[in-house]
């Protein structure tokens, strides 16, 4: 519940992006036994503090129902912070990035959510505003095929759409499960992460196909886009996976995603829809 009880309280909203953010809220308010419902829609396209639920009326006290805050973006991340205000001490809830397409929602019945461009649910946010529950399983899906068929060969780009959100100074385990397809078994790939600058901690593995009865291992990775090199070869064209896992802790919020390369230029590397990545939140 999160609940407005004078006429100097105020839910507001820090953006950090001049870019398209929408956000809907509803609340009830009671004033003796009266009962009234009420609704706002705040469209937002500059970085700044927006009031996104008013204060209520003398001797009326209003409860916020539900919250959604969308980042109407089509590749730009936006940083939303939703504060409490009692017209003196002002308190952060929560803060997260929201990625392209993003929603932050709240419902008072069962507190903080991230939904993906999909809508699909990412993440348990009601954790006194944490990124995801300790120790509790998050579970992202991609939903379309990201394709790798760069004319320069070795070169790495996002997995876009398995990733996640992190903040600094907490630590994480992921594992990155990729279903993938090689245009020939010719064609090697590398698989790795990246994340934000310079964390305090970063200790991975990666395993991906290179023949039927082989794979590549890397092991011991402790930086971003490791190893250096693709390898030669993949175990089929249609039938490889790459895990990639460990552990991470950022020194500063951002996001962590999976990275490929194809070892050959203009040779596709593809990362199929339905691949996994799990993470949790450790400490």
């Amino acid at each position: 519940m999160i609940l407005l009880a004078s006429t100097s309280d105020l839910i507001r909203v820090v953006t950090s992006n001049a870019i398209t953010t929408d956000v809907h809220a509803s609340w009830v308010d009671r004033n003796g036994s009266t009962i009234t419902p009420g609704r706002t829609n705040t469209a937002i396209s500059t970085a700044t503090t927006t009031t996104i639920v008013g204060s209520p009326a003398a001797s009326t006290q209003r409860t916020v129902k539900t919250i959604h805050i969308r980042n109407r973006h089509a590749t730009t991340a936006q940083t939303v912070t939703v504060i409490h205000t009692d017209g003196t001490t002002s308190v952060e809830l929560i803060s997260v990035v929201l990625l392209a397409g993003y929603v932050l929602h709240y419902d008072e019945g069962s507190g903080w959510e991230i939904l993906d461009a999909n809508g699909r649910s990412l993440q348990n946010t009601s954790n006194n505003g944490s990124g995801a529950a300790v120790n509790a399983t998050n579970l992202v899906v991609l939903s379309s095929d990201v394709v790798n068929n760069d004319s320069t060969a070795n070169t790495m780009q996002d997995v876009t759409g398995l990733q996640f959100s992190v903040t600094a100074g907490e630590t994480y385990f992921f594992r990155f499960t990729i279903l993938y397809t090689a245009a020939a078994t010719t064609t090697g790939s590398r698989w790795s992460v990246s994340g934000p600058a310079s964390p305090t901690a970063l200790r991975y593995r990666s395993q991906y196909s290179l023949t039927t009865t082989s794979e590549t291992v890397n092991s011991g990775l402790g930086s971003y886009d490791l190893p250096a090199a693709a390898n030669a070869t993949s175990a089929t064209t249609g039938g490889n996976i790459a895990i990639i896992e460990g552990f991470i802790t950022p020194s500063a919020n951002g996001t962590v995603v999976a990275r490929f390369a194809s070892e050959v230029a203009s040779s596709a590397i593809t990362a199929l829809r339905g691949s996994l990545l799990e993470w949790y939140r450790v400490v």
